[in-house]
C-alpha cells in the first residue's frame, strides 16, 4: 500500500516560496525583455550608423556630380567662346598671304615681261541681284570676300601679254582675269607693249599652298587651288 505524502511545510512558508518563484519568473522575463530591447537598440543604432555612412557617401557623390556638371558647363562655355572666336577670325583672316599671291604672279611672267606695279584691294562685295535670283540669295548673310588686283607692266609683244592672261586663268586661283589695255610704248629706245591686267581672288575658299621648288610637299586634296 502506498503512503500519502505528508507536507510539513507551513502555509506561510509555502506561500512565500510560491511568491518567490513568481517574482523570479517576472525578473527573468524582465531581464529577457531588457536584453531584447538592448539588442534591438544596438541593431537600430548599427542600422542608423550605416544609413548615415551611406548618406555621407551619397552626399559626396552628389557633390562630385555637381562639381563635374559645373566643370562641364565651364568647358562648354569655353568651347562655345572658342568656336565664336574661330568663326570671327575666319571672317577677317585671309586664306592666302599677299606675298604668296605676288610670288605666284611673278612666277607666271614670261622671261621678257616685267611688272611695273601691282595693286591689291581686299574687301567684301555683294553682287546686285536680279528679279530671278531675288528669292535665292540671302542679303542677311555675310558678303563674299574678294581680293581685287591689277597688274601693270611691259612685255615684248601682244602674244606675251595674252600668254600672261592665259597662264593666270589656267591656275584656277585668279578669277575674272581681264586685259584692261595693251598699247605700244617706247622703252629704252625700243618699242614695248604696256599692259594692265585685272583679276579677282575668292577669299572665302581654302587653298592648298604648293611650293613649286619642292613638289613632294604638294597636297593631294582634290579640287584645291594651287598657290606658289
Amino acid at each position: 500500500m502506498k503512503q500519502r505524502t505528508i507536507d510539513l511545510v507551513p502555509d506561510s512558508i509555502r506561500v512565500r516560496s510560491q511568491a518567490g518563484v513568481v517574482a523570479g519568473r517576472y525578473v527573468a522575463a524582465l531581464l529577457i525583455a531588457i536584453a531584447l530591447m538592448v539588442v534591438t537598440v544596438t541593431h537600430s543604432r548599427l542600422v542608423l550608423d550605416r544609413a548615415h555612412k551611406r548618406l555621407r557617401v551619397a552626399e559626396e557623390q552628389a557633390d562630385l556630380v555637381l562639381s563635374a556638371e559645373a566643370k562641364a558647363d565651364q568647358l562648354r562655355f569655353r568651347l562655345d567662346d572658342t568656336r565664336d572666336q574661330i568663326r570671327r577670325y575666319r571672317l577677317i583672316a585671309t586664306p592666302l598671304e599677299v606675298s604668296r599671291v605676288i610670288a605666284t604672279i611673278t612666277n607666271e611672267l614670261p622671261s621678257s615681261a616685267t611688272l611695273d606695279r601691282i595693286d591689291l584691294f581686299a574687301g567684301s562685295r555683294r553682287t546686285n541681284r536680279s528679279a530671278r535670283s531675288r528669292g535665292i540669295s540671302d542679303e542677311d548673310g555675310p558678303a563674299p570676300r574678294i581680293l581685287s588686283g591689277e597688274l601693270s607692266g611691259f612685255a615684248a609683244t601682244d602674244q606675251e601679254v595674252a600668254e600672261i592672261v592665259a597662264r593666270l586663268e589656267a591656275l584656277g586661283l585668279f578669277k575674272q582675269v581681264g586685259l584692261n589695255f595693251s598699247r605700244t610704248r617706247p622703252m629704252r629706245g625700243r618699242g614695248a607693249r604696256e599692259f594692265r591686267i585685272s583679276f579677282r581672288i575668292d577669299m572665302d575658299v581654302e587653298y592648298d599652298v604648293v611650293d613649286r621648288a619642292r613638289p613632294e610637299l604638294q597636297a593631294s586634296q582634290e579640287g584645291a587651288h594651287d598657290v606658289q
